[in-house]
């Protein structure tokens, strides 16, 4: 599929200009269908029909985000999102009193409060701060923060504020080499860039679909590295935990599933699964590279016209799809009132503006976007 055959899935460039993606991006039409179609399936069939249809579809996603996150089927799960995923992460790692967790102080509250969450177990977490000078988070103090009793370090793969890339792999070799547990929060980078779990040494995932994977609110994944699977406490329980789910006449607790999904605990978020299934094929058919290539090239121009137009643009590395800026005249939350009443849908987040386009924006408008900022 081209690029703009792409743009032809999305109606809501009729309406205005959707520089939010970070936030809540619109879906495709494709998959606005495919909900439909499974309210249809409920509405007129066996709602059992409807289940076992959705088994399949719910398969293919587990299948599609391994690829998309360059890791194994067997470790991925479907949770609610983010928030969900990392919660069963700090609730399933095996911390003893006593031990930390590294986490920065510009991460998005989801990121944090999880292993906060952990202190009635003796679990302390360490908040790394940011640079007070442009808000960006030190790898290096992250690994500083790091002692003998760090149990994990957790991190956004970018950061949900600024848009800053963090050095994943350089992150996860320290973590590797140590034994500390290496988590990271994926949902503004997934959708949007090349992702390699596995490269990176990322012992848990977690994401959601709202934003850059062009699905509805209430799904995203979960990865858990296979061979630690064995090391984590029974959590998130549900009928789903078992080898043979459906076999509901039997309690067999023992008979764990050896596979990540065993922590989607019971019934399934049909219709956010029909949808995240096409929304994941549209971008498997543009591919990862291109829509890579297209998201930091609008990026890329973003920062360049912010610029021209005499604007303070966060100086991240340029390497994800986040454009954070601040007006020199006018508030964060003027400005934002100002692209609104104009068709031009942004956020303001952690002191800045922000702009975060997909790989289906076009030139001109992200120069009718900017011209609107006037000095």
């Amino acid at each position: 599929m081209t690029l703009a055959e792409f743009r032809a899935q999305f109606p809501s460039v009729e309406n205005g200009v959707h520089l939010n993606h970070a936030g809540m991006g619109p879906i495709p039409t494709g998959a606005a269908t495919a909900v439909g179609q499974a309210l249809t399936e409920l509405a007129h069939g066996d709602g059992m029909m409807a289940f076992r249809a959705h088994l399949k579809r719910q398969q293919r996603v587990r299948e599609a985000l391994a690829r998309l996150m360059n890791v194994a089927t067997e470790g991925v799960a479907l949770v609610r999102n983010t928030s969900h995923g990392l919660t069963i992460a700090a609730q399933a790692i095996p911390f003893r009193p006593g031990e930390n967790v590294v986490v920065g102080a510009c991460e998005y509250p989801s990121v944090v409060y999880p292993w906060q969450a952990q202190a009635s177990r003796g679990v302390e977490t360490r908040i790394v701060a940011c640079a007070t000078t442009n808000d960006l988070l030190s790898e290096d103090a992250l690994i500083a923060a790091c002692d003998e009793n760090t149990r994990a370090l957790a991190v956004s793969w970018v950061q949900w504020g600024t848009g800053q890339r963090m050095d994943l792999e350089k992150l996860g070799a320290f973590c590797k080499a140590r034994g500390i547990w290496f988590v990271v929060d994926v949902i503004q980078g997934l959708g949007a860039l090349e992702c390699d779990l596995t490269a990176c040494g990322a012992d848990i995932a977690a994401g959601g679909c709202h934003k850059w994977l062009l699905a509805p609110a209430g799904i995203g994944p979960l990865y858990i590295k296979p061979e630690r699977l064995g090391e984590l406490l029974p959590t998130n329980v549900g009928w789903n935990w078992v080898n043979n789910p459906f076999n509901w006449d039997r309690l067999r607790f023992e008979d764990m599933r050896l596979r990540a999904d065993r922590f989607e605990e019971g019934s399934p978020a049909i219709l956010a699964t029909a949808a995240l299934d096409v929304s994941l094929a549209l971008l498997e058919s543009v591919g990862m590279g291109e829509i890579e290539r297209a998201v930091l090239a609008s990026a890329t121009r973003l920062r360049q016209l912010l610029r021209g137009r005499g604007m303070e643009v966060c100086p991240t590395d340029g390497h994800s799809g986040i454009v954070a800026f601040r007006h020199p005249r006018y508030t964060n939350d003027d400005v934002l009132a100002h692209l609104d009443a104009h068709g031009v849908w942004g956020a303001v987040r952690c002191g800045w503006v922000r702009f975060s386009p997909h790989a289906y924006h076009q030139a001109d408008e992200l120069e009718s976007a900017v011209a609107l900022l006037r000095v």
